[in-house]
């Protein structure tokens, strides 16, 4: 139950016993309505005013009633509607400092669903520094996101305008981890049309759906079905690859890791052999891949030149793989 629907059903609430405390001392004390009201407000409201007309002993023991029903109620409520009131205005307060925070972001990640799978994606964004915004619209979730102290915004995915206020415009990566096939068909297509170049990532409920999430504009479409699948079969298969994979590719304390290094017009790297461009002397890294265009060169030849826009696939020591320009 949201706040506002807390709030109506305590003001229902509230009134019912008013008015059933009105109709009390007019029956019992035969008082008119105004008088009767006063009554009742002074009792609950704990003001402490001079008793209007004179109390009968069933009348005061109505009147005990009175202060144990209305009460807590009253109290209840002012509370309710004061706390409501506060978290509105620092609500505004820091929506207006995170909108001008989202605004000034560029080259980021937008993340579309804050399940388990979002908030795990996002943990390990966060450790690798990586700038990014979360769209979520349950509320629950969404206040989880806060507490952790992500930038979330409280909206609807497959609206465009949530997508607009993300910045999706100036992202480099959209992931679409929604419940439904449909919703990440839906968000995809509107992400691709606001920002033609960006690079998509999505997640698949269902294997028959993959082509659609394709056909939407989804670069990589990731099944988690299809994932735990293969992974059982190859740790029951291939155990001690699957162990390596795991060393080289989950972050950790261990100081190995596959990294990839693009080839600027300006590095060092560009237009030498791999032989010559001091990388196992220097980093004692193995170049394992070149993507070139949409080709992957596995384990390439030492004499093969790299080219600028080269994506060098390199396992190494971090500290010393970031370190490549």
């Amino acid at each position: 139950m949201n706040d506002r629907s807390r709030i109506t059903g305590v003001l229902i609430f509230l009134i019912t016993i008013i008015l059933i405390d009105v109709s009390g001392f007019i029956l019992i004390e035969g008082v008119n309505v105004l008088d009767a009201f006063y009554m009742t407000f002074i009792t609950i409201s704990t003001v402490g005013f001079t008793e209007v007309f004179p109390l009968s002993s069933v009348g005061k023991l109505f009147t005990i009633f009175v202060i144990l029903s209305g009460l807590g109620t009253f109290i209840y409520s002012v509370g309710l509607i004061a706390e409501y009131s506060v978290e509105g205005r620092l609500r505004k307060i820091l929506g207006r400092r995170k909108m001008k925070s989202i605004s000034n972001l560029k080259n980021h990640i937008v993340i579309s669903g804050f399940g388990k799978m979002g908030e795990t994606v996002a943990k390990a964004f966060l450790k690798e520094k990586e700038e990014f915004i979360i769209i979520e619209n349950n509320k629950e979730r969404f206040s989880t996101g806060e507490e952790l102290g992500y930038k979330i915004l409280l909206m609807d995915a497959t609206i465009e305008e949530s997508l607009i206020v993300a910045g999706i415009k100036s992202a480099k990566v959209y992931i679409s981890m929604l419940s439904g096939d449909a919703d990440n068909v839906f968000t995809i297509m509107s992400a691709k049309e606001l920002n033609p170049g960006i690079h998509i990532i999505a997640r698949g409920q269902d294997k028959t759906n993959e082509n659609k999430l394709y056909r939407a504009g989804a670069d990589i479409v990731i099944s988690p079905v299809t994932l735990a699948s293969n992974r059982i079969i190859n740790t029951t298969l291939k155990p001690n690859v699957v162990n390596l994979i795991d060393l080289v590719t989950q972050t950790g304390d261990i100081p190995l890791s596959v990294e990839e290094i693009t080839i600027s017009e300006k590095s060092p790297l560009k237009d030498k052999l791999i032989r010559e461009s001091g990388l196992r002397e220097k980093t004692e890294a193995m170049v394992v891949g070149i993507k070139r265009g949409e080709k992957m060169h596995f384990n390439p030849s030492p004499s093969m030149k790299i080219l600028e826009n080269d994506i060098l696939i390199l396992i190494g020591e971090k500290s010393k793989l970031t370190a490549i320009s």
